[in-house]
């Protein structure tokens, strides 16, 4: 089913920018406060992703989600043969780099990647987690295609994971071309970081506030307003609402269907 969505033209287009291969702007940030339509309007991003472009989507939302369970995804999503550099860190970072990789091996691997990570000192940890990064964007580099990341709820997101997409993770987007990222929440990064925000497009995103880009809503919802004058009803909504678009779809699902009595 078709996610539906009023308006947001502008932000739908930068995300298929996001997708074309030549994308200089690899970097997409949505940040609105709750009920503006950002989970909508991602969903109906996520629909255009093409099948055969690979995407991984997270929502980061507390301790269920840390940096070793952002990994472990993107090799269940990428195949953990196509990540083998990372995954040879992690064995060398276990403490046995020899190991053969196989089948069995890799059952265990997101314990793995905590193993890997885990170290008593805070530099130990960090100086871990960099060379995971590392091995990690090498192996994407290697990809013949672009790979699309969509991060959600960035603000529900553990101190340590907003420090590694903060720096070491969205540097390195700005150098690997085949990495493309949509970044979305309440609160964002900030989009001027020196260091990657030559290739940000950041959207503030405030609501629709205009009856014209509900309507078509309505009729696609095959929904009637029993008013003499039904556009300028939706328009009175549209403002009491302030333009919000959880509430004014609640709205209109609650509006009768057509061909049914009042």
């Amino acid at each position: 089913m078709t996610t539906l969505l009023a308006d947001y033209d502008r932000e739908r287009q930068a995300f298929e920018a996001l997708l074309t291969p030549d994308c200089r702007k690899r970097i997409l940030l949505f940040c609105g406060a709750s009920g503006c339509g950002k989970t909508t309007l991602l969903n109906a991003c996520l629909e255009r992703v093409p099948a055969a472009l690979p995407c991984i989507p997270i929502q980061l939302r507390g301790s269920a989600v840390s940096v070793a369970e952002v990994f472990y995804r993107s090799g269940h999503r990428l195949s953990w043969e196509r990540l083998s550099r990372f995954t040879a860190q992690v064995a060398t970072l276990q403490g046995v780099p020899q190991v053969q990789i196989d089948h069995n091996w890799l059952l265990g691997i997101n314990n793995r990647i905590n193993v890997a990570l885990h170290a008593e000192e805070p530099t130990d940890r960090e100086h871990r987690r960099a060379a995971l990064t590392e091995a990690w964007f090498q192996d994407l580099q290697a990809f013949d295609h672009p790979v699309l990341m969509a991060l959600d709820t960035y603000e529900q997101a553990t101190a340590a994971v907003t420090a590694w997409i903060d720096g070491p993770f969205l540097s390195r987007v700005a150098q690997v071309s085949q990495l493309r990222v949509l970044l979305a929440g309440q609160e964002v990064p900030e989009a001027h970081n020196i260091e990657w925000g030559h290739c940000c497009t950041a959207h503030h995103l405030c609501g629709v506030p205009e009856a014209e880009h509900w309507w078509p809503i309505v009729e696609v919802m095959n929904r009637r307003v029993n008013v003499p004058d039904p556009r300028s009803w939706l328009a009175g909504v549209c403002h009491a609402l302030g333009g919000r678009p959880k509430e004014i779809m609640q709205v209109i699902q609650d509006l009768p269907r057509r061909g049914r009595e009042a």
